[in-house]
C-alpha cells in the first residue's frame, strides 16, 4: 500500500512540475490572442498573357508572396513582433496560408506585400528587383474600402499592381525572302549609354524603384537554337495579344536622346537594329505595345503609344536589309 501512495504522490508532482514548466514557456508572440490574419488577393488588371515574359493576372497555386505586417508604416513591426516582416503566404488555390502565423490583437494592422517571395527580403523599403528572370515583380496593400484589420476583422483583401514595365512587340515581315527565324530580341543601352537599368530596390509601400548603379544589363529573351525560334515571322501580323513576344523592364522617365537606347532583333543570324525615339517614357505598370515589320532592305518602327497595362505604348518598327 505505501509503494502504490507512493508512486501516486510521485505521478502527482511529476504532472505538476510539467504543468508549472508548460506554463511559464514564452509564448512566441505574448501579445496576440489566436485570431489568426487572413488574406485574399487581386491582380490589378491585364489583358495578357505569354509563356515568356509572363504577366500575371491571377495567382496559380503554390503561388508565393511576402508578407510585411505593421503597425502602420514599414519598419513598424505589428504587435512590435520580428516575424511578422517578410512573412511567406502560400496559394493553396483557393486560400492562402502564412507561415509563420500571423495572430492578431485589438490594435489594426496594415499590410504590405510583393510577389515574388523571397527569404532575403528583410527590409520592406529595399525588395529587390532585376529584368534577368523576365518576371512580373509585384507590391501592394489594402484594397479600396477595405475595413480595418484586427482580431474582430481578421480578412484583408490586398490589390497587387505590376512595378515594372513591359514592352511588346507585334512581328511581320513583307518583301523579305528568307525564312524570318526571330532568335533573340534585346532592349539595350547603346554602346557608352547608361540609361536603362536592368537592377534595382522596390519600397513595397509605393512601388517605387531606386536604380542600382552600374547596373545596366540589357533586357532580353533567347532562343535556344536556331532549330527552335522564338518565333518564325510570317507576313500577317498576330491577331492574338497573347502570342506577343513580351520583356519586362525597369522604369524608365526618358530613354535620353535617340538612340541612346535601342531594340536589337536576331533574325535569320542578322542583327537588326533600331532606336528608340528620344524622351520614350516607360512607367511602371504600363505596356507598351510596338508593330515591328522587317522587309528585305529596312526596319521601319511605326507610332508608339503608352497606356497602363491594359492599355500601353503603340508604334512601328521597321527593319531593312
Amino acid at each position: 500500500m505505501k509503494k502504490l501512495f507512493y508512486l501516486v504522490a510521485l505521478t502527482a508532482c511529476v504532472f505538476t512540475f510539467s504543468s508549472c514548466n508548460n506554463d511559464e514557456l514564452p509564448d512566441p508572440q505574448p501579445k496576440a490572442d489566436g485570431t489568426e490574419l487572413k488574406i485574399q488577393t487581386q491582380v490589378t488588371s491585364i489583358d495578357a498573357v505569354s509563356t515568356r515574359a509572363t504577366p500575371l493576372s491571377a495567382f496559380l497555386p503554390n503561388a508565393n508572396i511576402g508578407l510585411f505586417v505593421t503597425s502602420g508604416s514599414l519598419g513598424n513591426n505589428y504587435d512590435s513582433y520580428v516575424f511578422n516582416a517578410n512573412v511567406r503566404s502560400i496559394f493553396s488555390g483557393s486560400s492562402w496560408a502564412q507561415t509563420p502565423v500571423v495572430r492578431l490583437t485589438g490594435e489594426n494592422a496594415t499590410v504590405y506585400a510583393y510577389y515574388p517571395y523571397s527569404s532575403s527580403n528583410t527590409d520592406g523599403k529595399s525588395v529587390k528587383v532585376d529584368n534577368a528572370a523576365q518576371q512580373d515583380f509585384m507590391y501592394g496593400t489594402h484594397t479600396a474600402g477595405q475595413s480595418a484589420i484586427n482580431k474582430n476583422n481578421p480578412t484583408v483583401n490586398l490589390t497587387m499592381k505590376h512595378t515594372l514595365a513591359m514592352v511588346q512587340f507585334n512581328i511581320c515581315k513583307a518583301n523579305y525572302p528568307w525564312p524570318g527565324k526571330l532568335t533573340r530580341i534585346e532592349i539595350a543601352n547603346a554602346t557608352g549609354k547608361t540609361v536603362l537599368y536592368s537592377e534595382g530596390t522596390m519600397d513595397i509601400s509605393t512601388g517605387v524603384i531606386t536604380n542600382t548603379e552600374e547596373k545596366n544589363n540589357a533586357a532580353y529573351l533567347g532562343a535556344f537554337s536556331d532549330s527552335f525560334p522564338l518565333m518564325t515571322i510570317t507576313e500577317k501580323l498576330l491577331s492574338d495579344e497573347a502570342a506577343y513576344l513580351k520583356l519586362f523592364v525597369l522604369p524608365l522617365n526618358s530613354t535620353g536622346a535617340e538612340g541612346d537606347v535601342v531594340f536589337k532583333f536576331t533574325i535569320d543570324d542578322r542583327i537588326y537594329t533600331w532606336k528608340v525615339p528620344a524622351n520614350t517614357k516607360w512607367s511602371s505598370g504600363t505596356k507598351n505595345t510596338y508593330t515591328v515589320t522587317i522587309t528585305g532592305s529596312a526596319l521601319n518602327i511605326g507610332n508608339v503609344n503608352i497606356t497602363d497595362w491594359t492599355g500601353g505604348v503603340t508604334g512601328n518598327v521597321g527593319l531593312a536589309d
